[in-house]
């Protein structure tokens, strides 16, 4: 079911949720730990402009996973004038293209000639809370960020990103976790806070961002105390009653050694039966990258509702069950066939 990015974006009118990943051209390990900081500076300063929220992420070797709230852009503008566009346009002022626009904007006023000044804030509206431009720009400027400092010349990225659109919720919850155990299925550490670049990392270190981002996404509500979440969420990336001793953590907590051979998994398949959903967040789950839509059966459904002449007249409904673990009232859009859960 390949279908245009304007097809997967959500409803209209509404915040939406999306958990997105971009690959490496060729999946080489081409980020060192400077390339992963440069990366994170630069997306902070791209989500700064935006107005888009990233409430989850990881930086790998040759991949990246954000989970971004997207706000509907006509409310959050709602009253803006010509001058606080151009003054969100500042945030990128250290860049060249940035810096010469803002000398016309400069030139214009100087000139009185406002409807110039008026047409650059319109440009700027277009690129802000909007998820392929936010996607768009990051990608380029961490392209010329990367080429430059490797002296490298040429595309960086293997096509366009991969997005699924999720209800907040259950959807987003478990999709954070997903991403900050990215680390984890990698084997490159045994807990997700010795992983620098994950969200989960940035909030036990004590981000005032990150700890905000993944609070919102287990309680799906704001102003709640990162410590009233700190215990849910370490339970969700662990599984409860699965931690084993191996030193404590920097929030005090102790590090869960192992995770989910292939073997297990086929055992638990052969079995008939199902692994729990800490197992299934520890393998590469295709849902949460190729299942177009994941939330609960009536958002899934209405999401078909208002994209069904996209689909074939066979189809009556849009949440599919999803297989091989216990997802709980999780439900995709795609029903996905081979290879739902890798290690």
């Amino acid at each position: 079911m390949r279908k245009t990015r304007k097809f997967l974006l959500g409803p209209e009118g509404e915040t939406n949720f999306y958990h997105v990943v971009s690959r490496v051209a060729g999946r080489e390990l081409l980020f060192g730990d400077e390339d992963k900081e440069i990366f994170h500076i630069v997306l902070l300063k791209q989500l700064e402009f935006s107005g888009l929220r990233a409430l989850a992420w990881c930086f790998m070797g040759n991949h990246f996973h954000l989970l971004l709230e997207v706000p509907d852009k006509e409310a959050a503008t709602k009253g803006w004038k010509d001058e606080d566009y151009i003054k969100r346009l500042g945030v990128l002022r250290s860049e060249w293209s940035t810096h010469q626009l803002l000398g016309e904007v400069a030139m214009y006023r100087e000139n009185g000639h406002t409807e110039g000044v008026s047409e650059i804030a319109e440009r700027v509206k277009t690129r802000m809370f909007d998820l392929s431009k936010f996607m768009k720009e990051l990608k380029m400027k961490m392209t010329l960020a990367y080429n430059n400092a490797h002296e490298r010349r040429g595309a960086l990225w293997e096509g366009r990103f991969k997005s699924v659109l999720l209800e907040c919720g259950d959807a987003v919850r478990s999709v954070a976790a997903y991403i900050d155990l990215n680390p984890i299925r990698a084997g490159l550490v045994e807990d997700p806070a010795d992983y620098r670049w994950c969200s989960y990392a940035a909030a036990v270190a004590g981000v005032k961002g990150a700890r905000q981002g993944l609070t919102f996404a287990v309680m799906s509500k704001q102003g709640v105390a990162w410590r009233a979440v700190v215990a849910e969420y370490r339970c969700l990336l662990f599984g409860s009653g699965e931690e084993r001793l191996g030193g404590e953590t920097v929030d005090g907590t102790v590090r869960w050694k192992g995770g989910v051979t292939q073997q297990r998994i086929e055992e638990v398949w052969a079995a008939g039966g199902k692994l729990s959903l800490a197992e299934a967040l520890r393998c590469r789950v295709r849902y949460f990258s190729d299942g177009a839509v994941l939330g609960g059966q009536r958002y899934v459904d209405e999401f078909f509702e208002q994209k069904r002449a996209h689909f074939g007249c066979r189809r009556s409904d849009g949440g599919r069950k999803m297989r091989a673990a216990e997802w709980g009232k999780l439900r995709t859009l795609r029903d996905l066939r081979k290879s739902i859960l890798v290690k």
